[in-house]
């Protein structure tokens, strides 16, 4: 008898409104399944009435899990984190299983040519980078934009066999990069014959601190800090004025604490200067302290020719010091990089 008044009332619903409802009297669409009988007899289901529904629009949309679907397949998931294995959950919105051991999952194909060869621009197949795995962006077929190896987690750029974490077939561009604070060391990145990233010779070499200080006339300031013990350092010490006279200088430095064995020695230097004196004159006081005398400077922007003058000094294995010998104040600016 439930039979037959069901059948008659989706028989009623054809005839009267050409809908049809299954386990409801009352469809919202031209096909409209009640998984749970929850729903009212008039009116509109509620969000969780209409979990368990599905239905198929007069637009040919299709719903799971809502009545009034937005696109041609819309699946709207309520349900809740009950493990089903896996790793997967009943509250998954789409779940998509391949029984079959390395056989594809998802394809999205593409025919392509005379000869009407379907061919792969988007799909999951365990079979395509040997029998890992692989998930494939393509803009044309058989092409591989973006791929990513499911087994080994590697993510490829134009290739869809990476062998590294990231990699790349073709030019990489960093729109924008950070500027590391003061004294903050940094390590710069080189590439082998593979284009493969890697540090160079060692993990610390080519490591650079940088820092910038102004110091008043006759003052003492700590112009660099924190330098990392037991390493042989080249310094570049620049200083200049407000009327375009620049100098840099070089250094070496040593920074081991063991036996206070650390030092600094004056190398060379360059002052843009109008005459053939453009050399700095270093006066090496003792193994930690290094002054230094620049010929040449004109007086100008209240200094006199003695104003780029100064004295470095390391009172400890990490610390470098300067000492202003000008009359006026200035900004005094260091990149320490190590060779060992």
């Amino acid at each position: 008898m439930k039979k037959n008044l069901t059948l008659a009332m989706v028989f009623f619903s054809v005839i009267a409104f050409s809908q049809v409802g299954i386990n409801t009297p009352n469809p919202q669409g031209i096909l409209h399944v009640d998984g749970a009988k929850d729903n009212p007899a008039t009116g509109t289901p509620t969000d969780a009435q209409q979990a368990n529904d599905f239905t198929v629009t007069s637009a040919g949309r299709v719903g799971i899990g809502n009545i009034t679907p937005s696109s041609n397949l819309h699946i709207t998931n309520r349900g809740t984190a009950t493990g089903i294995g896996g790793g997967e959950a009943t509250n998954t919105g789409l779940l998509i299983e391949n029984p079959i051991a390395n056989s594809s999952i998802l394809s999205i194909l593409r025919t392509t040519g005379a000869t009407g060869i379907k061919q792969a621009v988007m799909g999951i197949n365990p079979n395509f980078n040997g029998n890992n795995g692989v998930f494939v962006i393509s803009r044309a077929p058989g092409g591989s934009d973006l791929a990513i190896d499911l087994t080994l987690g590697n993510i490829g750029i134009a290739t869809n066999t990476p062998t590294n974490t990231l990699d790349v077939a073709g030019s990489t561009r960093v729109r924008t990069m950070d500027v590391a604070a003061g004294a903050t060391l940094i390590t710069p990145v080189y590439s082998d014959t593979n284009g493969v990233l890697n540090k160079a010779v060692t993990n610390v070499y080519g490591t650079v601190i940088n820092n910038t200080v102004n110091v008043t006339a006759g003052a003492t300031a700590a112009l660099i800090t924190g330098i990392p013990n037991a390493g042989v350092y080249k310094a570049a010490v620049s200083v200049g004025n407000a009327c375009g006279r620049t100098t840099i200088a070089e250094y070496y430095v040593t920074s081991n604490a063991f036996n206070n064995a650390f030092s600094i020695k004056g190398i060379d230097g360059l002052l843009n200067t109008d005459t053939t004196s453009k050399g700095p004159v270093f006066t090496e006081v003792n193994r930690f302290t290094t002054s230094v005398v620049w010929s040449g400077v004109p007086n100008c922007a209240g200094g006199t020719g003695s104003a780029l003058s100064y004295t470095l000094t390391m009172p400890s294995a990490d610390i470098i010091n300067v000492t202003n010998n000008g009359d006026v104040s200035l900004d005094y600016r260091i990149i320490l990089t190590r060779l060992f």
